[in-house]
């Protein structure tokens, strides 16, 4: 069968009498928030600003102002309160980068504290560092680069921390208008493999759904992701979500601590209290997903627990797949997912009902 996440159940019903999860091991919102502030003092009027009328920064949610357009609320999410400081620091000093090679020693975080980048900077070849020039020279010789370079040599890299939607919008306007279509971010580093595999599983190269579509479905799963951890902001549907009546299960050998309970910041009860996220946790062995699925889909198609009609209509190769199922064995199957077939069944009835 499926296994209580919460293993430490005295520990687990103390944390749900105490508010804000005192004695928990979780995220301090409210403490890093305060942080956050006087890390922000010098320029708080601005740093209002840009929450209550900018868009969001750490996020692709729509985020204007204090809203967003999928979910009721406020949508203030850590992620973009610790990207704040970035908009709102004092501008680097010129002669900060006068020589690059004082900068080898320096963390990342002492490389952000040195300010923000306010105006164009220059280095040329055999020049110890970066001097300053003027946004005329900058735009000069950028146009004179793009003139002098073919479309297919001329490619445009955005980064993913900070930049909001907009900023890739017009990139990609940008890229159009200067006859190239070699446009690249940090993100699809991040999720090509991903993006790979579902294009060629589901003709897409991108979600089907989105956060809202969660509120109202009967069974959501999650493989080996921490979006807790990972994407904060997604705990807030999740919340939502379980509110409605939806059931959470997770498949992976560690029984993620914020997959377990979330204390959702821009919820008051939950702020409190903490909402219990995960319902059936799967530990399988590590790398064992796809041998637990394999024996999840064996179930669902000797019981007829599937949809044939919808498979028919808009899959293809199942006939395929079904013959490869019905030769697995059990043995093997039960052995390199690192449960039985009791646990397979559980996951199955899952689905079954959803």
């Amino acid at each position: 069968m499926s296994c209580d996440c919460r293993r430490n159940n005295r520990k687990r019903a103390l944390s749900t009498r105490l508010p804000f999860g005192v004695g928990t091991h979780k995220p301090k919102h409210f403490r890093d928030m305060l942080k956050i502030a006087w890390e922000n003092k010098d320029n708080l009027s601005y740093a209002w600003k840009i929450l209550s009328r900018g868009v969001c920064d750490g996020c692709a949610l729509g985020v204007a102002g204090l809203h967003d357009w999928t979910i009721q609320g406020v949508h203030l999410c850590m992620t973009r309160l610790n990207l704040l400081r970035l908009n709102t620091m004092p501008a680097m000093p010129a002669d900060a980068l006068e020589d690059v090679r004082a900068l080898q020693g320096k963390s990342n975080r002492e490389l952000r504290s040195l300010g923000r980048l306010a105006y164009p900077m220059r280095r040329l070849k055999g020049e110890a560092g970066f001097h300053r020039v003027s946004w005329d020279e900058a735009f000069q010789s950028l146009a004179e680069h793009f003139q002098n370079t073919p479309p297919q040599r001329s490619a445009f890299f955005v980064t993913a921390r900070g930049v909001t939607n907009e900023v890739y919008y017009m990139a990609q306007k940008a890229a159009r208008f200067m006859g190239t279509n070699h446009v690249d971010n940090a993100a699809r580093l991040c999720h090509a493999p991903s993006t790979a595999a579902m294009k060629r599983t589901l003709g897409i190269a991108a979600t089907t759904c989105s956060y809202k579509d969660w509120i109202g479905t009967d069974l959501i799963v999650f493989f080996g992701s921490n979006p807790a951890n990972d994407q904060p902001v997604s705990t807030k549907y999740l919340h939502e979500a379980k509110a409605a009546g939806t059931k959470v299960a997770m498949v992976n050998p560690y029984c993620e601590p914020g997959m377990e309970r979330y204390w959702v910041p821009s919820n008051a009860g939950s702020a409190l209290f903490g909402t219990a996220i995960t319902d059936h946790w799967f530990p399988v062995s590590q790398g064992g997903d796809i041998a637990f699925l394999c024996g999840v889909m064996k179930i669902l198609v000797a019981e007829d627990w599937i949809d044939r009609s919808f498979l028919e209509s808009h899959t293809e190769g199942f006939e395929s797949l079904e013959r490869q199922l019905s030769e697995l064995e059990w043995g093997p199957l039960e052995r390199d997912a690192g449960l039985d077939k009791s646990s397979m069944l559980a996951m199955a009835e899952l689905i079954r009902d959803a």
